[in-house]
């Protein structure tokens, strides 16, 4: 694999570890915020059960592989690019975060306050529905932040420099 790869492969990962971080991050405190109290143990449970799903599912879904497929059919850069590759990851990522997340919490919560709970799937909607949203808006905001600063970071921003010759 030559260099240049090498830094492309690099800059993915960096990317999915940023993103997986501040989506859980976000959908953490969403999920916090519409359980009706914010509780600090409970957030940072559900972040690092988050933040280690989205390290997973960065690693073993190839999700460079589908945004290349996208651009192929829509066009580098383009609004409808990022719109429909947002919505891809965000249909990936944010219904497995949200049902880790809820199922947490009804297990973390004394007995009594599961019962008082609505059942499971109908939870999961609710808090779903939400999720995707923002999920989709910090997809939308924060992949092309992150693409733009790492690449910078990595060199990947200049075009490659033939073989042989100096930058």
């Amino acid at each position: 694999m030559d260099e240049r790869k090498k830094l492309i492969k690099k800059a993915g990962l960096q990317i999915s570890v940023y993103m997986g971080i501040t989506m859980s991050f976000f959908l953490s405190l969403i999920e916090n915020i519409l359980s009706g109290h914010f509780d600090l143990v409970l957030f940072l449970v559900t972040f690092a059960l988050s933040t280690t799903l989205s390290l997973i599912i960065g690693l073993v879904v190839p999700l460079s592989l589908i945004n290349s497929a996208v651009e192929e059919k829509l066009g580098q850069g383009t609004i409808l690019y990022w719109c429909v590759s947002s919505f891809i990851s965000d249909l990936i990522y944010t219904p497995v975060l949200t049902l880790a997340m809820v199922s947490l919490v009804r297990i973390m919560l004394p007995r009594e306050a599961v019962e008082n709970l609505p059942p499971l799937p109908k939870m999961f909607i609710g808090s779903l529905i939400p999720a995707m949203i923002v999920g989709f808006i910090l997809i939308l905001i924060f992949i092309p932040l992150f693409q733009k600063s790492v690449t910078a970071k990595l060199g990947l921003d200049r075009p490659p420099v033939p073989r042989g010759k100096a930058e």
